[in-house]
């Protein structure tokens, strides 16, 4: 992947008003993008009646979104370079906003999917342009304060996305949770024109690697195809295709550490704290990406709540989020990235692997204080490691960085979801040999061995230098 920047791109030549505006722009892109894949999850419930499915089957509707977006994300830096940000990040949003125009009118499950394609592919192109033009524009000693706005729609948009999604779906219907993206979007597509900078990459005229990203595609489908396999169906055969998954990816890393201008430049990985929020951080993230998918299925089809019920208890977690945005740096500047990640990990792993111990009986209070902890830890974890992965970037690499960095967040959000799909179905059955039963059960256990994944980042914490990241938040080395 090529950087996005440009000569013509430069923090002196926009206000600080109009810098302000674009960063508008950009995370509401990118709250919209973040908020299509989790509003739905409330409404799995009703669209499975409408498509005759199962809720839990029906996540293919959501990871066929992400998937297409960890796919198709490595190629947009080539896109806007070659035919300029404004245009592509207008045209991005214009068929984001038609894809969810279409998906309101889906009649089946399969038809449903192939719209979520589709919307999944706008969104590719729409935020990693967004975000390095933000990142380009801003000077390197605000860098810390854009890279957490940047971080927040990923945080709210999973959250507050159920609680919306389940009150339009009780109160409206499923289709309204598409609709309401078409007004939004259109006057997006207006800001995005007047307010984005025309610019082209200083490499326009690259070749693309096409050999490199249809080695990337092919590997990463069938890595994801394998895991939604086995969470739909649990059969053995689809560890063939993971496998098989596995294989083509690494020849498709062995192809970009050796081609002269890859799809996705991987010189980013030599930076420490880079490589430990790619690799361990990865991990993680689709251990918490797990619980705005699990809680409310949980909450509905193992305790009997309605969708609103299910969104409004989900609340708490977006409570828990804000509550530690205004503390989040001052810690980072007090104890370093190291020391924050290493508790961040730690908590991070109680507060999903808590949700086994809800159950029925379980007060509302109770269960909202749970979720209050647990969008806490997360909201410091995600903008730990978020800022952190670009503590340490050049300027001219940001680009690169942006689009390694947002791939890796796709497929393992993607990942989480088919591992939780898994982990539900393997649940089940277990509890019962067990002695346990009920619909709660595959549910509960989930958050189990979800939240072993969260281990992974306290790895790598570990392994960091002391001062990691420290001129990156102001902090002194030493203190």
């Amino acid at each position: 992947m090529t950087q996005t920047s440009s000569p013509d791109l430069q923090p002196a030549t926009l206000s600080p008003l109009h810098l302000r505006l674009i960063m508008v722009l950009v995370t509401g892109a990118l709250f919209m993008e973040i908020l299509d894949a989790s509003i739905i999850i409330t409404a799995l419930p009703s669209m499975a009646r409408d498509f005759h499915s199962s809720a839990v089957g029906l996540n293919i509707g959501v990871s066929a979104y992400l998937v297409t977006l960890g796919i198709l994300i490595p190629a947009s830096g080539w896109i806007a370079e070659r035919f300029g940000t404004r245009r592509i990040f207008t045209l991005a949003i214009a068929l984001f906003t038609l894809a969810s125009a279409l998906c309101g009118q889906a009649g089946s499950l399969a038809e449903f999917v192939a719209l979520r394609v589709f919307q999944g592919a706008a969104g590719a192109m729409m935020v990693p342009v967004g975000q390095v033009i933000v990142l380009h524009c801003t000077p390197r000693d605000k860098l810390m304060v854009a890279m957490s706005n940047l971080i927040w729609p990923a945080l709210i948009a999973p959250v507050v996305g159920p609680p919306i999604g389940g009150f339009i779906t009780q109160h409206l219907s499923w289709n309204w949770i598409f609709y309401l993206n078409v007004p939004v979007g259109l006057i997006a597509m207006i800001a995005a024109w007047k307010l984005v900078p025309d610019s082209h990459g200083g490499d326009s005229h690259r070749a693309f690697d096409w050999r490199g990203f249809a080695i990337t595609a092919i590997g990463t489908f069938a890595l994801l195809a394998g895991m939604e396999m086995l969470g739909a169906t649990g059969r053995l055969p689809s560890l063939a295709l993971i496998g098989a998954g596995l294989v083509i990816l690494l020849f498709a890393y062995r192809h970009m550490r050796r081609h002269t201008a890859p799809m996705v430049r991987l010189d980013n990985l030599a930076i420490v704290t880079f490589k430990a929020t790619i690799r361990g951080g990865s991990l993680s993230r689709a251990g918490v990406a797990s619980v705005p998918f699990l809680v409310p299925l949980l909450l509905q089809v193992g305790f009997g709540y309605s969708p609103s019920e299910a969104g409004l208890v989900l609340i708490a977690l977006f409570a828990g989020n804000l509550a530690m945005k205004s503390v989040t740096t001052p810690v980072l500047r007090t104890f370093g990235y190291r020391r924050v990640l290493i508790g961040s990990s730690l908590a991070t792993f109680v507060g999903i692997a808590g949700g086994a111990l809800l159950t029925p009986t379980t007060p509302i209070p109770v269960i909202c204080a749970f979720l209050f902890f647990s969008g806490m830890t997360r909201s410091m974890h995600f903008t730990t490691l978020g800022t952190m992965a670009f503590s340490d970037i050049p300027k001219p690499q940001m680009g690169d960085a942006t689009s390694l960095f947002n791939t890796s967040i796709q497929l393992m959000m993607a990942s989480g979801i088919a591992l939780s799909a898994l982990a539900v179905k393997l649940g089940g059955p277990l509890a019962e040999k067990l002695g346990a039963s009920g619909p709660d059960m595959g549910y509960r256990f989930a958050f189990l061995p979800l939240s072993l994944l969260c281990l992974a980042t306290l790895v790598e914490a570990l392994r960091l230098p002391r001062d990691a990241g420290d001129s990156f938040v102001g902090r002194k080395s030493g203190t």
